[in-house]
């Protein structure tokens, strides 16, 4: 990937951090779903979304999706960010662009059996696949 890809993935990462971030206190009610720094599409202004979460595709081990998602997007970001500066080597952040494929087909999967549109949660998975094919660009 070419060098300044590395920063526009880091970008786009840290996007999809602020939405799981942003749906996960929503869902506890720390944040009211009417932010201003999220985009009117993407705000959470009924049940549809946080009701995912009450679902057997709503958390992994235990752990909400959204939170562990805005850990993972997190890291993510710092890892692109390392490799757009040198620090890292390229198969860091594309083994987790690799993670990040193989949870989204899971969850997305999910999504369509519970017949669910999620707009935050199709955002973040659209960035991770966004980010993804920029790395397989770079091979």
């Amino acid at each position: 990937m070419q060098n300044s890809l590395y920063l526009i993935g880091a970008l786009l990462a840290f996007a999809g951090g602020a939405l799981s971030f942003y749906f996960y206190g929503v869902y506890k009610g720390i944040i009211s779903g009417k932010q201003w720094w999220i985009p009117s599409l993407c705000r959470i202004d009924n049940r549809i979304c946080i009701d995912i979460v009450n679902t057997p595709f709503g958390s992994i081990a235990g752990v909400p999706n959204a939170l562990s998602g805005t850990i993972f997007l997190f890291a993510y970001t710092s890892a692109l960010f390392c490799t757009y500066l040198g620090i890292i080597p390229v198969s860091i952040p594309f083994l987790m662009g690799m993670f990040t494929m193989f949870i989204g087909l899971y969850l997305v999967y999910g999504l369509v059996k519970l017949s669910a549109k999620c707009v935050v949660c199709l955002t973040v998975h659209a960035l991770n696949l966004i980010i993804f094919t920029l790395q397989l660009f770079s091979l």
